[in-house]
């Protein structure tokens, strides 16, 4: 398993992130791109492959969302590497699962070393509850259950202030995860196998937001 957990891409130019992608893909391999929503003007998807092409140095990134056609979608399967965008985490879910693509990567994480980056709602896809999310369903999810890929629950976006801890601990006690790993701007969390490591500063909650430990090694 290789799972690499981002709040975001743009104007992120942490070394250890950049060094990490390059040694998992290589310059002439293909990154399947799953976008949250339908993006018809390719506006963010352009954001997201001009950050490849010139901070990371990789540019073969191809794009899919839930309008794809299943033989595109099936050619998620031969990527080196699968991208799961930020945007409206309940549409990301949703899409995931109307179009197959949950169980692909789930298939893909447990049994390949393929990674699969997660970036803010595709990160929170990745675990098991995915109401760690500030977003709105307004397409009416009700089932909350993530990949699983991870039993930690994972908070994006993250801000040492007095709301942020509120939303972290409500989370944990609804869905009883006890431990969850907030990142700030810029960070990242990467997972290889049952290991794992920090990226720059993570701040980890356990049973509740008294005394969070901060991890960067």
């Amino acid at each position: 398993m290789r799972l690499l957990f981002l709040s975001n891409t743009r104007d992120n130019i942490n070394k250890e992130i950049i060094e990490q992608l390059r040694s998992w893909i290589k310059a002439d391999e293909k990154i399947a791109y799953f976008s949250a929503s339908p993006d018809p003007s390719r506006k963010y998807f352009s954001e997201i492959s001009d950050w490849f092409e010139n901070i990371v140095g990789l540019n073969n990134l191809f794009y899919l969302d839930a309008n794809s056609p299943a033989s595109e979608i099936a050619g998620l399967q031969n990527a080196a590497a699968v991208f799961l965008s930020g945007g409206n985490t309940y549409h990301l879910l949703q899409a995931l699962r109307d179009t197959g693509v949950a169980e692909l990567i789930h298939q893909l994480a447990t049994t390949t070393e393929i990674p699969i980056i997660g970036v803010s709602a595709g990160g929170i896809c990745l675990t098991r509850d995915i109401r760690a999310a500030r977003d709105e369903n307004d397409v009416g999810v009700i089932d909350h259950k993530g990949l699983g890929l991870v039993n930690f629950g994972f908070y994006p976006h993250y801000i040492p202030d007095e709301t942020r801890r509120a939303e972290i601990d409500s989370f944990i006690k609804l869905t009883g995860i006890s431990e969850v790993l907030a990142l700030p701007d810029y960070s990242g969390i990467v997972i290889t196998g049952n290991n794992r490591s920090f990226l720059g500063e993570v701040v980890r909650f356990t049973n509740g937001t008294h005394n969070p430990e901060i991890l960067n090694i």
